[in-house]
């Protein structure tokens, strides 16, 4: 097998990452060193400090060769990317890194933070993946002020009425620089098709991977329903709440994350004498006994979701799933391995009861996930996919 030396970047990358969109990079980066090749990734420690407002984690030692940007002005250096659209320090790393190693691709990954900028520099092709909505929303979640789903496209007043400064730069400088790319990977039909009609841009549905789970025990867990993930209400989190409640199911229900939600999870544990759980954010090796043991997990988003690597764990263990008709959720049920609710508190509450209650339903639920996984979700189809679409453009 022919090595290759490919360049990745990615605002966050994991220790220093908030969400999804960062472990798929690194998944992704783990398993292409694993198989031989040399993957170097160009984060910025200047968002992670604009984002988490918290200490920095310790950095972890991996073969993926990271290449952190950081500038006197920290965040804020950050928060002049967000208006500017551009990142000079994050133009100047990767233009280093690009000229030493000379990859034979570079893909670009949630750039919201280091500029657009970044997606013309090299002469190598280039291959961007859509984790979320960035290019044609400026709050990358396609929220109205951060309340309810956008139709109307009015960015600069969605943008001032949210406490955002508006982003001008979102015409020719932002077309100029997705005109450069060579290829576009979609993790969902939903996103392809977003692409398609917004941006004009033509890209192959590769649906997100996770990596094998490891063996996990939950039998001492006792039975619940599950939600993993930021607790904010752009989730569901709240209406997921209030369903469970109106359920009146005797399955508990765990939250794991972390969020503004928080408080409102705790409020829920005291009303329900502990029936909810609030457990915190965990780490993976945590998560996956909950997730295992759980009678299916709920991602109610009221966001239209892309492809949340929380599902594709769920469904990796062979946990069925609840989700909303949102975005590319209901594509992640097929076979079927969940079941999709509409989003009011009858409709949750009647399918977290059906979960609980339909013990034949579940089984043949958790079933169509495992195959699901098998036939939609591995790394090694993922990979095998990914190298031939990359090899494609060089």
């Amino acid at each position: 097998m022919e090595t290759k030396k490919i360049v990745m970047t990615s605002t966050f990358y994991p220790p220093f990452h908030l969400g999804g969109d960062a472990v798929h990079v690194r998944y992704l980066s783990e398993e292409l060193v694993r198989r031989g090749h040399e993957v170097h990734v160009v984060h910025s420690l200047d968002a992670y400090d604009l984002k988490s407002r918290g200490k920095r984690p310790r950095a972890e030692r991996t073969d993926v060769i990271t290449h952190p940007v950081e500038t006197p002005m920290g965040s804020a250096g950050a928060a002049l990317s967000f208006l500017t659209g551009q990142n000079r320090a994050a133009e100047r790393v990767l233009r280093k890194v690009v000229s030493e190693v000379r990859p034979d691709w570079v893909h670009h990954h949630n750039i919201s933070l280091l500029g657009h900028g970044v997606l013309d520099i090299g002469k190598a092709p280039k291959l961007y993946t859509a984790h979320d909505h960035w290019l044609v929303c400026p709050r990358n979640d396609m929220i109205y002020l951060g309340k309810e789903r956008c139709t109307s496209r009015d960015c600069t007043a969605c943008s001032l009425r949210s406490g955002r400064p508006p982003q001008f730069w979102r015409t020719e400088g932002l077309r100029a620089s997705v005109d450069a790319l060579g290829g576009a990977i979609a993790p969902s039909q939903y996103m392809a098709g977003v692409l398609k009609k917004d941006v004009g841009l033509e890209s192959t549905v590769l649906p997100n991977f996770v990596p094998r789970p490891p063996r996990v025990h939950g039998e001492d867990i006792p039975p619940h329903f599950m939600f993993a993930g930021v607790l904010e209400p752009h989730k569901g989190l709240d209406l997921l709440l209030r369903a469970y409640v109106r359920s009146e199911a005797a399955a508990e229900l765990h939250v794991a994350g972390k969020g503004s939600l928080g408080p409102m999870v705790d409020e829920y544990s005291r009303r329900t004498g502990g029936k909810v759980r609030n457990l915190g954010f965990l780490s993976r090796d945590m998560l996956m006994p909950e997730v295992s043991s759980a009678l299916c997990l709920a991602s109610p988003s009221a966001c239209l979701e892309n492809s949340p690597l929380s599902c594709i764990e769920a469904l990796s263990l062979g946990t069925p799933l609840l989700v909303s008709p949102n975005g590319g959720l209901p594509e992640l049920v097929s076979g079927p391995c969940g079941l999709v609710a509409d989003l009011d508190e009858d409709s949750l509450a009647s399918a977290l009861r059906m979960f609980e209650e339909q013990a034949e339903l579940r089984s043949s639920l958790s079933f169509n996930a495992l195959r699901r996984y098998e036939d939609v979700h591995t790394p090694e189809l993922y990979i095998a996919s990914y190298l031939q679409l990359a090899g494609a453009l060089t």
